[in-house]
């Protein structure tokens, strides 16, 4: 007789509605000639292979790649775009859309007309003030791609076109240089941003003189005040440079460039803090300030990397201008730094003081020019009275 199955009791477990059993996640894909736990398993979508990173072994082919298709197969067609979908709107140019005629008309030469009355179109109602759709959206490449080579952020690049827009619909920069006008706008968006970026590092990245950003850089934050008046907000810091904003990330900056770590920024930065208030570096130059802050700092906490040569160089100023503004700090050494870094770097610290008595020393004593009346003192002259000089005469 055959077994005989319960009618009673519970029922044993099955898949419900038809559905299989979940796949033991223990099991794992390794590799069956180096047999490494864990398996070093890649995938090329390239070539659509699964390979084992360590030996080399191709374990499949015709791997499906599910990630997402980014290209246009403009390539694949002869030139031209299968893509549905056009480039990012941009909500700074009111008519955004642009129209292409084809080439193609069968040698009637009707492309040609339609193009030239496009062209005049775009020049007569291009809606953007002064200029035309393709002007401005040239412009705005141009922008685009010196932000991207400077390493700024986005919202730069947005002020900056931005900025470009107020200038060329107030007809105050017509005429004037390409690379100048896209330094001038760069310049001022960072300096709205309060992103620092010096005039020499613009002049650099764009290719242009410090002379002609100068001239559009003041025509273009005149355009941008007006217009800014003209809304009711305040134009009183709009595009104007800060020294302690600027000195402090220009601090943060070099020591980046120099790889000279946190612990040295932060010390330069207390020490430009309280050099502002006491030394006399008040309306100088930030780039100076921040060299001289940061070769200071070095000094004090005997950093290498810090050294003045490498401070000139990315800086981009001369080697007496750093000195003199070390020397202006050194004379108020113990107020602007911390009294604990005294005993924690005592070495830095004597080199400091040697300078600072160096500089008081000179201040001291009594200079004379060159070329200049040497002075005497005599008890029947008085100080600083030019020697009488005797003169003999013969017949």
């Amino acid at each position: 007789m055959g077994a005989i199955t319960p009618q009673f009791g519970p029922k044993p477990i099955g898949p419900k509605y038809g559905q299989p059993i979940v796949p033991n996640l223990n099991v794992k894909h390794v590799c069956p000639n180096c047999r490494n736990n864990p398996p070093n398993i890649i995938e090329e979508y390239s070539k659509g292979d699964l390979v084992c990173g360590d030996c080399g072994t191709i374990l499949g082919d015709r791997v499906v790649d599910t990630r997402s298709e980014w290209r246009t197969f403009a390539s694949d067609e002869g030139g031209a775009d299968p893509s549905r979908v056009g480039q990012a709107g941009n909500g700074l140019i009111k008519n955004d859309l642009d129209t292409q005629v084809s080439g193609l008309d069968g040698r009637s030469g009707q492309s040609g007309a339609l193009a030239r009355a496009q062209m005049r179109a775009n020049a007569a109602t291009g809606g953007l003030g002064r200029s035309n759709h393709n002007a401005i959206t040239n412009m705005f490449g141009k922008i685009h791609q010196k932000c991207d080579a400077m390493q700024l952020q986005p919202n730069i690049t947005q002020r900056a076109q931005h900025v470009y827009k107020i200038a060329d619909e107030q007809r105050v920069i017509r005429g004037k240089n390409e690379k100048a006008i896209v330094a001038a706008c760069i310049i001022f968006a960072c300096r709205d941003a309060g992103s620092s970026r010096t005039f020499a590092e613009v002049c650099r990245a764009c290719q242009v003189s410090k002379k002609e950003i100068n001239t559009v850089f003041a025509a273009v934050r005149n355009a941008v005040q007006n217009d800014r008046r003209k809304k009711g907000q305040d134009t009183s810091t709009f595009g104007v440079a800060q020294t302690v904003q600027s000195v402090e990330a220009l601090l943060s900056r070099f020591s980046n460039y120099l790889a000279l770590g946190i612990p040295v920024y932060n010390v330069a930065k207390h020490v430009a803090a309280e050099a502002q208030k006491r030394a006399q570096i008040d309306g100088r130059n930030p780039v100076s300030i921040a060299s001289g802050v940061l070769y200071m700092t070095c000094v004090l906490m005997d950093n290498k990397k810090g050294s003045l040569a490498e401070i000139i160089k990315v800086a981009n100023i001369s080697g007496s201008t750093v000195k003199l503004i070390t020397k202006l700090i050194t004379d108020h050494l113990d107020a602007v730094i911390r009294p604990e870094w005294k005993e924690q770097f005592p070495a830095g610290y004597a080199q400091l003081a040697a300078i600072r008595d160096k500089s008081m020393a000179k201040g001291e004593s009594p200079k004379e020019s060159r070329g200049a009346t040497p002075m005497v003192k005599d008890d029947t002259m008085r100080v600083g009275t030019p020697k009488p000089v005797s003169v003999s005469l013969t017949a």
